[in-house]
């Protein structure tokens, strides 16, 4: 549950319950305010969808709470010339079906996610300019033109998804859970679009196991109301506390703030001549 908190509290403030968490050893209930568009990693590249689907779907370099890079499916990574870097993938890691993950699957990934149908918001600029390569079932090599020093950072955008489920696939088969075979530490149950998510823990997850079994995210837009299904018990968790609430929730024994500084800055500029 520690890296749920940590990627929801990353761009703004989360409110839970610690009491209704410690009783709940099973089960959460999160609120969310932005609705998920799509389970396809691909589909979309929008900061709710990306949060969410990193407990189903992994890349070759995560990032934590703070956005350091650290390892991921790459259990290492290395620049071996000017122009091509080289990641070695873990040995232990297993798709949700059980099948083994292999560098067959990063190409196919890295393929794939410029190229989705109807996608309004493409992946495509972590892709482009690079050239990949299978060395071995555990070795890519990722090539560019000149020298780019931030291809760590690019590939942490990318989730890596299963060749064998996804060849093929359309976002629906992804909304449907038909293609929704990750590597992550939870697994795609239920997508109801602007309802609810549902994931299942699960317990083959080659990290550190989820201390929750199962986790169901609801769609609440409305500010009033999902502060009021905090307080409520109908949920355990919220994220964006509005600023009017704010106070109030601080000064409850019940609830406790999260607050994370977030590195999107966004202002107004006045016209001026």
């Amino acid at each position: 549950m520690l890296r749920m908190l940590q990627i929801m509290a990353l761009a703004f403030e989360v409110a839970f319950a610690p009491a209704a968490l410690a009783q709940k050893e099973r089960e959460v209930w999160i609120g969310l305010q932005a609705a998920i568009t799509s389970i396809d990693p691909h589909y979309h590249n929008l900061s709710p969808n990306n949060s969410m689907l990193s407990h189903i779907f992994e890349s070759l370099v995560d990032q934590d709470e703070r956005q350091r890079l650290q390892p991921g499916l790459a259990e290492s990574w290395k620049a071996i010339d000017a122009t091509t870097w080289e990641f070695k993938l873990r040995r232990n890691v297993r798709w949700h079906d059980g099948t083994p993950f292999t560098a067959d699957d990063v190409l196919f990934s890295f393929e794939r996610a410029p190229n989705v149908e109807g996608s309004p918001s493409s992946f495509g600029i972590y892709a482009r300019g690079k050239t990949l390569t299978k060395v071995d079932d555990h070795t890519v090599h990722i090539k560019t033109a000149a020298p780019y020093p931030l291809m760590p950072n690019d590939v942490s955008q990318i989730f890596i998804i299963s060749k064998k489920h996804a060849s093929g696939a359309k976002t629906a088969d992804f909304n449907s859970g038909k293609a929704a075979i990750g590597t992550g530490p939870f697994r795609y149950v239920e997508y109801t679009p602007g309802n609810r998510i549902v994931m299942q823990r699960n317990d083959s997850y080659w990290g550190t196991k989820p201390h929750w079994a199962r986790v169901t995210f609801r769609g609440i837009k409305s500010d009033p109301s999902r502060v009021a299904a905090l307080l409520a018990g109908d949920v355990d968790m919220i994220d964006e506390v509005p600023a009017t609430d704010m106070a109030r929730l601080k000064k409850d024994p019940k609830v406790t703030i999260a607050q994370v500084v977030s590195n999107r800055i966004i202002y107004l500029h006045l016209d001026h001549y």
